[in-house]
């Protein structure tokens, strides 16, 4: 059997990776930098 420590040490992380699904799997698909366009405005 796990000792307790262990276990919240396992639900912290499967907390943590569950937390901002949807942000993290638009930062994969974007990428977290901004366009050329986005910064400086179309030229």
């Amino acid at each position: 059997m796990a000792s307790p420590t262990m276990q919240t040490n396992i639900i912290r992380e499967r907390k943590k990776s569950n937390q901002g699904k949807k942000r993290k799997a638009k930062l994969r698909t974007n990428g977290s930098t901004k366009s050329d366009a986005e910064l400086f405005g179309d030229k």
